[in-house]
């Protein structure tokens, strides 16, 4: 009896502990629904300006949800708005106090410090203090010192001795925000409070000044504080100032000035931007560049110098010689690396196929992963195939395949090793949307939340350092081509390459506008016109070159012209439907005209027909590999190289 009465109360246990785990999970999941309903509610009123509605709407959040702290956020946005602060300080006060590590408790202090320091509460400077202690590398962090030393200046104390200490630490909260960003929103105004203090400035406090001046156009304030500091530690400044205000002598000067005898005062990306305005003062960059060959110079910048005329040099055996003579000089220079890559590719182009290997095996071993590697990688594979090491060549191409997935010379690797695909693999494509760049197996990741609750806005305060959300939103808000700009741009900072089936790449190469291009093909290839607008112009309708190549295909009004004719296309060169119909008509003349060969085509399209019915006549080439590397273009031959890599990129996306 009792054992039956022992194994009744265990079984009332266990049913009480199910229905108990029934309720919390039903609970949370129930909160999670109607947090979820509420603030899509809420947030449509937001964006309607009617703040006390939505303000009452987000307050249905439930405490439960992972929304509420958001919500909280957005009901201090709203009484910030309504004009009510003290209600706004409580919301954000109730965020800080949750002990929350989310991103929204930084922006929330500096919002709640902020509206503390219009309400004139002495705890604003508390705020302050705790947002540079606590996130030290934030954008809030930098505007926290700003905002302190306007604190000081409003508490300055009547005695001499208290008065002094509290200038200088409201001048070292200025300075130290002008240190950080010079172009920032407080910049000019930190400057005009430096000012107005009356303290005394040092060279460099100067100097600072003149940099904050210059990063905001002001070159003529920023000559005025350059000239009270050192010439020999300025001189980068007053070089590039002079040629911002447009007096080119002048700035010649400044440059050679210190180039003789300064340059190892500064830093060498300062030197070689000197350098790179030097010679854009002259009508040619090779005029510009054998001036400053010619001038002897022996610190800091002559490798640069020696580097780009080097570049100039069009003839194999003169190329070769120039940038062994380079590397032999600075071997360990930040150019050595690239010296040692077109030692090698000057060999390999003359069929010196056993020096270009020693010299790609000391490129690898020296400089594992650099620019170049991809290419050296993939031209050992093509000497191992010269000397008939098959089986070594294929490891070559699978490497770089594997190492360096997004290059043009992965498409090349896939080439030769499976050249029964054709020298174009891909004939079309399945187009995807772009969607948010993280997987939604995150989907409990507030950011990801709020993304798909479509709340652009906080997300991008939330995520100001990740390029690839700031990527998604700037698409989201329709601006294509600063988004794909700035997903470009963090992907060349990984290291490591994701999968091809990683969504950030869709934010690299999305595919606007190519259901026009694939309806007016023109019998081309439609992933390469793909790829051609997008280098083109990144997708902006209204691009316009300075020659003056428009839209999306940067057509000449005059080709433009030519080719709605011939064709009967009615519509404005910056039209995209007109534009890529002309576009697609264009290159296809260029094809037919040169072969049926793409890769001659896309040649044509940057470096002009006549340019490559030239290269035929004066290049001596076997295959598309020695081809490409003459052509004497540096431009061209960079344009032919991104176009191919683009069209790789799309096809294995895709």
């Amino acid at each position: 009896m009792k054992r039956r009465r022992k194994k009744y109360d265990l079984q009332i246990v266990i049913l009480l502990l199910i229905l108990t785990i029934g309720y919390f999970v039903y609970n949370n999941i129930s909160s999670e629904d109607r947090g979820i309903k509420a603030y899509q509610e809420a947030l449509k009123v937001y964006k309607d300006s009617d703040y006390e509605t939505a303000y009452q709407i987000f307050s249905k959040v439930p405490s439960r949800s992972t929304l509420k702290e958001p919500a909280l956020f957005r009901q201090a946005r709203c009484a910030t708005n309504l004009g009510k602060k003290e209600l706004a300080v409580k919301k954000y006060v109730r965020i800080l106090h949750s002990n929350s590590k989310s991103s929204i408790v930084p922006i929330s202090e500096y919002n709640l410090a902020n509206i503390l320091l219009d309400l004139k509460d002495k705890r604003a400077k508390k705020h302050f203090k705790n947002i540079i202690k606590k996130h030290p590398t934030s954008d809030y962090a930098i505007a926290s010192e700003y905002y302190l030393g306007l604190i000081e200046i409003d508490n300055f104390p009547e005695n001499p001795k208290k008065l002094e200490k509290a200038k200088d630490r409201a001048f070292i909260n200025f300075k130290t925000y002008i240190e950080k960003a010079p172009d920032g929103r407080y910049s000019l105004k930190s400057v005009d409070e430096i000012l107005k203090l009356n303290v005394k400035l040092k060279n460099y406090d100067n100097l600072l000044i003149a940099k904050v001046y210059y990063a905001n156009g002001d070159y003529e304030k920023a000559k005025e504080f350059l000239n009270k500091t050192t010439l020999a530690e300025s001189w980068t400044d007053f070089a590039k100032n002079e040629f911002k205000l447009g007096n080119n002598e002048k700035g010649r000067y400044y440059a050679i000035y210190g180039l003789k005898d300064h340059a190892n005062s500064v830093e060498l990306s300062e030197v070689y931007a000197v350098i790179d305005d030097y010679i854009a003062t002259y009508p040619t960059r090779k005029e510009g560049i054998v001036s400053l060959v010619n001038g002897g110079y022996k610190d800091a910048g002559t490798d640069y110098i020696a580097y780009l005329n080097c570049n100039e040099v069009v003839a194999n055996n003169l190329k070769e010689a120039c940038y062994r003579t380079l590397y032999e000089k600075y071997p360990n220079g930040q150019f050595s690396a690239d010296s040692l890559y077109n030692l090698f590719i000057s060999n390999y182009l003359q069929k010196k196929y056993t020096d270009a290997q020693r010299l790609g095996f000391l490129h690898q071993k020296k400089f594992p992963n650099v620019k170049s590697s991809s290419a050296i990688t993939y031209y050992m594979g093509r000497i191992s195939n010269k000397l008939k090491h098959y089986e070594k060549a294929n490891e070559y191409y699978k490497q770089v395949i594997a190492k360096y997935p997004d290059s043009y010379y992965a498409y090349r690797a896939n080439y030769n090793l499976y050249k029964d695909d054709g020298i174009l693999p891909f004939l079309n494509i399945t187009p995807m949307p772009v969607v948010f760049p993280y997987k939604k197996s995150l989907e409990n990741n507030l950011v990801i939340k709020l993304a798909l609750l479509k709340d652009y806005d906080l997300v991008e305060e939330l995520c100001k350092k990740d390029k690839f959300i700031q990527s998604w939103i700037a698409y989201q808000k329709g601006n294509y081509t600063i988004s794909t700009i700035l997903a470009r741009n963090a992907m060349a900072e990984l290291s490591e390459k994701p999968a091809f089936d990683d969504l950030r790449w869709r934010l690299v190469y999305p595919l606007h506008y190519y259901e026009i291009i694939d309806k007016n093909n023109g019998n081309n290839n439609p992933i390469i016109l793909q790829s051609i607008l997008k280098e083109e112009s990144h997708f902006n309708p209204l691009a316009k070159s300075f020659v003056g190549a428009s839209g999306l295909m940067q057509l000449m009004p005059a080709t433009y012209a030519e080719i709605t004719k011939n064709h009967g296309i009615t519509g404005d060169i910056f039209n995209p439907e007109s534009n890529i119909k002309a576009g697609s008509a264009y290159y296809w003349s260029l094809k037919r005209n040169l072969g049926n060969k793409d890769l001659y085509a896309i040649s044509a399209y940057n470096g002009g027909i006549g340019s490559v019915n030239n290269w035929f006549t004066k290049l001596v080439y076997n295959d598309t590999d020695e081809f490409v590397e003459q052509i004497p273009y540096p431009e061209t031959k960079n344009y032919v190289k991104k176009v191919l890599r683009t069209y790789w990129m799309y096809g294995n996306i895709y």
